[in-house]
């Protein structure tokens, strides 16, 4: 790992007896095991297994919690046909105790995230989350549960970077005025005062559920910096970054070690935690692989996905070669530079909106487009977020500006690099960004002198050919009501003038152009990409 505050140590390892720490409390005659994940996003097979190493931990101990560390009701068409109702519903079945809240459960918005609140028998734990004016905590900042004499607290935090990732209009009132937010300056400070709280009310241990990720993230608050800026925690278990880590140590401000834990992407493993008899914490990883499923349990996943599935089955049409958003290794190309799938997807929005350029957010591309046989089933995998197609008009210099804030992160990957259709331009990633953002990371300006982006061209349809773009031009744009409408990206579009809202669900748009565009079959046009976007 990158960080200098994590220090492997084989010497530590060996002394701490199993990366645990110790507290001097009285702990019950069998095991305390906590069952966790994170990053589920949709991969309800797990579920089943997970019920299955439960159950087994159970015949060696009464004393089990099961819990989740966020992101589990986005990322596949069975949640995002529901809005993450029926991942709710199955988490009610499995009986989860305490989860927290990932960046991907505010993609439907306030409102049904409140009415998932209200369904899911789980307490929702968040410590940073908050009203934005008065600073109170939208739900309960920890949990603390008894097995026997001994109390743990579960307390909750969620990425600082969310406003970022989801449409900040999420977070407005009916007056698009900010209505919550995130603890960032007084990120850690809040954090020490809820440990000390939860101590204080009897909790021996503290267990973190974590959506911050392990990695530096600046002024953003990680799993590591919020171990080593505060006392008191015992355990983090962590999710966001989608790393598998069984059992690594991080200290805290007193050079305490602290155990961090996490299960890696979609149930690659299950967690299982154990406080025992000497009072000392542990951690392992289960592949889910090695686990047999529980049959009552994946009696009702079939059902739900049976269900899922007979909504999507119908056949859309053929593609005759594979578009996918990442390289052989996994990388994702989509996130930084032009690739087939991102061509066709925006193609599909400019060609069936009918206007002069189309967008599409790489970070919103979610999934291959494999050759053979297109469902309605693939589409939805490849846009998971149940976004709607509208159109915009903006004039040249505010295409320019919009590129040149999609290109602001390269080399790095953002999920708001720009896929395009109908422009053609450079970028030189060796000069300095000039975009300026606001203290919340919402696109401002872009300030004069050089620009990464160069030569610009918008495509002519009269000519029949890219011409240079026109700065006072006003052109119409094909995109999302996540980017258009709802300020997502960072608000990259938020001075563009709307035109059409509601033209359709981003999966239909991609279905129309195959359907009647393409008549029905995605051909080798998208084999390779046709230098959109030529890196200098």
């Amino acid at each position: 790992m990158k960080h200098n505050l994590i220090i492997f140590s084989l010497l530590l390892l060996v002394c701490c007896a199993g990366c645990g720490t110790k507290n001097k409390v009285d702990v019950p005659e069998k095991p305390i095991v906590i069952v966790f994940e994170n990053d589920v996003h949709c991969a309800v097979d797990g579920y089943a297994k997970l019920v299955s190493l439960r159950e087994e931990q159970r015949e060696q101990t009464p004393y089990i919690a099961t819990v989740s560390c966020g992101d589990f009701v986005q990322g596949d068409i069975i949640g995002s046909l529901s809005k993450g109702e029926s991942i709710v519903s199955l988490m009610n079945e499995v009986e989860y105790d305490v989860v927290t809240l990932g960046n991907h459960e505010f993609d439907y918005g306030m409102p049904q995230l409140f009415k998932l609140r209200d369904s899911l028998e789980a307490t929702i734990v968040s410590t940073n989350f908050c009203n934005y004016r008065t600073g109170e905590l939208i739900f309960p900042p920890y949990q603390i549960l008894h097995y026997g004499e001994v109390g743990i607290a579960f307390m909750g935090f969620t990425t600082t970077t969310t406003p970022t990732m989801v449409a900040p209009h999420t977070f407005l009132d009916e007056n698009k005025e900010i209505a919550y937010g995130f603890y960032r300056p007084t990120f850690y400070e809040n954090a020490q005062k809820q440990i000390d709280k939860a101590r204080a009310e009897g909790a021996d241990y503290v267990v973190v559920l974590s959506h911050l990720g392990d990695m530096d993230r600046g002024e953003h608050a990680s799993s590591v910096s919020l171990i080593s800026r505060t006392t008191g925690i015992d355990v983090v278990l962590d999710g966001h970054d989608h790393r598998v880590m069984p059992d690594s140590l991080v200290y805290n401000l007193k050079g305490e070690p602290v155990l961090l834990a996490s299960t890696g992407l979609k149930f690659q493993n299950i967690g299982l935690l154990t406080l025992s008899e000497d009072g000392m914490f542990t951690s392992r990883l289960v592949p889910a692989s090695d686990v047999e499923a529980s049959e009552e349990a994946q009696a009702l996943v079939e059902s739900m996905k049976e269900k899922a599935l007979k909504e999507g089955e119908r056949k859309v049409g053929v593609s005759e070669v594979h578009l996918s958003p990442d390289d052989a290794s996994g990388n994702r190309l989509v996130r930084s530079q032009e690739t087939n799938i991102g061509n066709f997807c925006a193609d599909a929005f400019r060609v069936v909106l009918k206007t002069d350029v189309a967008m599409v957010n790489g970070g919103g591309i979610r999934a291959d487009l494999p050759q053979g046989e297109v469902t309605y089933n693939d589409l939805c995998s490849v846009f998971p977020f149940n976004n709607t197609a509208c159109t915009a008009t903006l004039t040249g210099q505010q295409l320019l500006d919009a590129l040149e804030f999609s290109v602001s992160s390269l080399p790095g990957e953002d999920g708001s690099f720009m896929q395009v259709s109908g422009v053609k331009f450079e970028v030189d990633t060796s000069i300095p960004s000039p975009v300026v953002v606001d203290e919340f990371g919402v696109f401002q300006h872009v300030r004069q002198g050089v620009r990464r982006v160069g030569n610009l061209k918008v495509w002519d349809k009269e000519k029949q050919a890219y011409l240079p773009v026109d700065l006072k031009r006003r052109y119409t744009l094909a995109s999302l009501n996540y980017m258009l409408k709802n300020l997502g990206c960072s608000g990259i579009f938020r001075y563009t003038e709307l035109l059409e809202d509601n033209l359709g669900q981003d999966v239909d748009i991609l279905a129309s152009y195959i359907a009647n565009v393409l008549h029905g079959r995605v051909g080798k046009q998208y084999a390779e990409v046709e230098g959109r976007i030529v890196m200098k």
